[in-house]
């Protein structure tokens, strides 16, 4: 499965010490790949200074953790933070099972890839993290903050849903879109993901990033159908889980965008109503994407949240956090 992969720890299971300390994976180069107890396998790269407070990048449905691009992880860093992304289970370079499934047979759900995320934490020796979710990923990290709230700084849920279906449904045509298998052709497989992506892009979309984007995922690792088809199983298998997430005690911020068609408006703001003292935050022009020209406002709308929770945890004249 990893044949011609180079993965590499220290002692401690910490990525080499050896590397540049604000990146210290590599899309180009070793990447370090934990195996977990559940004998799942995660691939994760990390950006800035460990002694920082750490977030933990969460991606969606059918992508990979290259879908928080290395500038905009650099650009998270840069505001005082270490920053986390990896491979959901059956997505990029992280174990993706063959067509039967999990050992034993039992699909797995969102409560396990939330497991995965801890797991993640437990090797990086880490007691908790900032999880920032994207779409699928923003209900594996809803989750985590319901089931392992001790792990959970702050929770950051973007572009995504409380998994009742009254609030923020695709539009018709995205629907439709979502639905049609992708080609085995990967140039075909390539432009049917940029046409349907123009369909929830944010208004800085650009057809050649986004098409770069689309192949790198292709050569790095191609979701198979039925891995997709598990993933997207694992986020409804749940069902409405307003009364779940009406337990959520971290700090939460909710961001949705204007131009999302994918993952309405409506669901974000239902989710802020759902989180008590959740905040709601409405960006205009962003879509359901990760697009270079929506960096200036993604970056303020979710480290900003993130520091406030730091500021407000420091002990008065503690200032050395």
């Amino acid at each position: 499965m990893w044949e011609g992969l180079e993965v590499f720890t220290d002692e401690d299971g910490s990525a080499g010490a050896g590397l540049d300390r604000r990146r210290r994976g590599s899309d180009n180069g070793p990447v370090p790949i934990v195996s977990l107890p559940s004998d799942i396998e995660i691939c994760y790269e990390s950006f800035g200074d460990p002694a920082d407070p750490t977030m933990l990048l969460m991606h969606g449905l059918g992508s990979q953790l290259l879908v928080w691009e290395e500038g905009l992880c650099c650009l998270l860093a840069d505001t005082g933070l270490h920053v986390v992304r990896y491979d959901h289970r059956d997505s990029g370079l992280s174990t993706i099972f063959d067509a039967d499934g999990p050992p034993g047979g039992r699909p797995y759900d969102l409560s396990d890839m939330a497991a995965d995320a801890v797991g993640l934490l437990d090797h990086l020796g880490l007691a908790d993290a900032h999880v920032v979710g994207f779409s699928l990923g923003g209900m594996v990290a809803q989750v985590m903050a319901v089931e392992h709230p001790l792990r959970c700084r702050s929770l950051v849920s973007m572009g995504s849903t409380t998994g009742n279906r009254e609030f923020g449904q695709p539009a018709e045509e995205t629907l439709a879109a979502m639905l049609v298998p992708a080609p085995e052709d990967p140039d075909e497989a390539v432009a049917k993901d940029l046409a349907d992506r123009r369909l929830w892009a944010s208004v800085w979309h650009d057809d050649d990033h986004a098409r770069e984007v689309f192949v790198d995922y292709r050569v790095r690792s191609s979701q198979p159908r039925h891995a997709y088809d598990r993933q997207r199983g694992a986020a409804v298998s749940m069902g409405d889980r307003e009364a779940a997430l009406a337990t959520i005690t971290v700090p939460t911020r909710v961001v949705s965008g204007t131009a999302d068609t994918l993952v309405l408006p409506a669901a974000g703001e239902r989710t802020a109503e759902v989180i008590p003292g959740a905040t709601f935050v409405l960006l205009d022009g962003w879509g359901h994407d990760m697009a270079p020209g929506a960096w200036p406002i993604l970056v303020p709308a979710i480290s900003e949240h993130c520091h406030a929770v730091d500021r407000a945890s420091v002990p008065a004249g503690d200032s050395n956090r």
